[in-house]
């Protein structure tokens, strides 16, 4: 095998001054895509999983290779694994078992015990649910987005409601911990709609839900219906109304609200996604996928056969490369750390940049304050009307 050439190195060594690290990898197949999602993607052709996973190896191998041959003697630990995509459900059996045995054996197993998968009801089955755990799978993220055949139509999804229920229910039998993907504000939807999936999704009592606003992104098939006038999109009064709706049930209900968008049972937050939002580092592997080293965020290339042609090269399949400064990752801290419904602790934020928060960010926090969007003490958080105007605030916070 090659020397990785030096700016790999600078990355991949990078890594090294955490202790451990989250490990995103995107699998970028899907059966079709759904009329909202921007995310990469390509269909599902069994030749090319194939390849791809072969080169996933390659380049999982490079960052162990580097790791394990430090001078540092320092091997990076993962805190936890999340099979994104896509639709990493779609992976045969044997595929996952097969990935998930080179991670352990090139890496290490993750110290939270939290590896999870995404899937969607359209394409799992008990057989495969069965051999997801027995691979090392602990939690699963279900793409339900709605009770409703009629919006699960608009949005272009590829199973019904009646599927959903049925992959609910063995999961249930086997996954004592799933969280489950709901979309308000579609259009046409109405608050008594949303009530009835709401309604239902607590009758089933999954571990963690998961709640999230319909974006119209550009270059979606959506995006182009919404151009040529074919719908018309959620005001948004509705949008807040069912936003509201959704937490008030949620919560009377025992779910503990720990992110605007994210809801879970007593000890079932998330332990990954809350490595993004503590601004701590981690790994994300596949075309796409991105990485924060702890000062620097880079992308791989988001095309499947110029990921692969890079690795066959050798070469890290590296695209983009951001070195943040100081106030960037200060910045990134705030609107992030903010997300959380603990907010960010000023104590914490003193400690990491060896700066005093209250006088850092002054003029902001007084502006904030006076619109009764936040509240500060020890931690600084968004009050229950800033829930409603996050975006709001976090824009404050950009340099």
């Amino acid at each position: 095998m090659k020397m990785i050439n030096t700016e790999e190195s600078s990355i991949i060594h990078s890594f090294q001054k955490s202790s451990a690290i989250g490990l995103y990898l995107h699998i970028p197949f899907c059966k079709g895509k759904c009329r909202y999602c921007d995310f990469y993607s390509v269909n599902c052709d069994q030749d090319l999983i194939n390849n791809y996973l072969k080169h996933l190896k390659k380049e999982i191998k490079k960052y162990s290779l580097a790791w394990n041959t430090s001078p540092e003697g320092n091997r990076v630990k993962l805190d936890s694994i999340y099979f994104g995509g896509g639709t990493p459900g779609l992976l045969e059996t044997e595929q996952i078992q097969d990935i998930m045995n080179f991670i352990i054996e090139e890496l290490s197993y993750p110290l939270s015990g939290e590896i999870t998968i995404e899937a969607n009801p359209s394409s799992l089955c008990e057989e495969k649910i069965i051999a997801f755990k027995k691979a090392g799978i602990t939690r699963l993220s279900l793409g339900v987005q709605s009770f409703r055949d009629k919006e699960l139509s608009f949005l272009g999804r590829r199973h019904s409601a009646a599927q959903s229920l049925e992959i609910i229910d063995l999961l249930e039998r086997h996954f004592d911990n799933y969280n489950m993907d709901l979309i308000f504000a579609v259009p046409g939807q109405t608050l008594k709609d949303w009530k009835l999936t709401l309604e239902k999704a607590i009758s089933l009592g999954p571990e963690h839900i998961s709640l999230y606003n319909l974006q119209i992104e550009e270059g979606t098939p959506l995006a182009k219906a919404l151009e040529n006038d074919e719908f018309h999109e959620v005001d948004d009064a509705l949008d807040a109304e069912m936003y509201i709706l959704a937490r008030e049930m949620l919560i009377s209900h025992g779910y503990q609200h720990y992110e605007i968008s994210n809801f879970a049972q007593k000890g079932f937050q998330s332990f990954h996604n809350k490595i993004y939002w503590k601004l701590r580092p981690y790994l994300g592997l596949g075309p796409s996928a991105h990485s924060f080293t702890g000062n620097e965020r880079y992308s791989n290339y988001s095309d499947i056969l110029r990921y692969i042609n890079e690795l066959k090269d050798d070469k890290l399949p590296i695209d983009k490369r951001l070195l943040l400064q100081k106030e960037d990752l200060m910045a990134e801290y705030m609107f992030m750390g903010l997300r959380l419904l603990e907010g960010v602790s000023l104590s914490d934020f003193s400690e990491k940049f060896k700066i005093d928060l209250k006088s850092y960010y002054k003029d902001e926090i007084e502006k904030l304050n006076s619109m009764g969007l936040i509240e500060i003490n020890n931690r600084l958080k968004l009050t229950e009307k800033g829930i409603l105007h996050g975006n709001s605030v976090f824009l404050e916070f950009l340099p």
